[in-house]
């Protein structure tokens, strides 16, 4: 996990543009599911298909996650656009993803602050892809993304 970290702060550092390559498609996919099922405020299918955390996480359980979407709804909140989103590959069963991303309300108005970005570590199970760790970033951060070779 130390790895990842290291790797996470690495390409923060670079301060180069994020680039979508091939095998970032995989990761793309599950970063749109995980999208799709928050915008459904489906916080079973959330925690049981998507969230895996290496640390504790107030949102790592249902109930957890549905009291984040009750804390959200009750300023607004309706659902997430996403704004752009990078994956990649670090390693045999590491992954990243940079989402810039707005939360709407109803009537299409940004909660405050409008642009807001994650960097998303992943990890492979013998179940799939799960995000295992969540780092938030600065609106202007960049983050390198390119995948590993085998």
């Amino acid at each position: 996990m130390r790895r990842l970290i290291l790797i996470a702060a690495l390409v923060l550092a670079a301060g180069v543009p994020a680039r979508a390559d091939e095998r970032g498609r995989e990761i793309k996919a599950v970063m749109e599911t995980y999208i799709d099922l928050w915008n459904a405020h489906d916080a079973a299918a959330v925690t049981s298909r998507i969230y895996r955390f290496d640390a504790p996480n107030p949102m790592e359980t249902e109930a957890g996650l549905a009291a984040e979407f009750a804390r959200l709804k009750a300023q607004g909140y309706d659902h997430s656009v996403i704004l752009a989103l990078e994956a990649c590959v670090i390693g045999p069963d590491q992954a990243m993803a940079e989402l810039r991303y707005s939360r709407l309300k109803a009537d299409g108005t940004p909660l405050a602050p409008k642009d807001r970005a994650t960097l998303y570590l992943l990890r492979r199970f013998p179940d799939g892809w799960r995000i295992n760790r969540l780092i938030p970033l600065s609106a202007t951060a960049k983050v390198s993304c390119r995948s590993a070779a085998d």
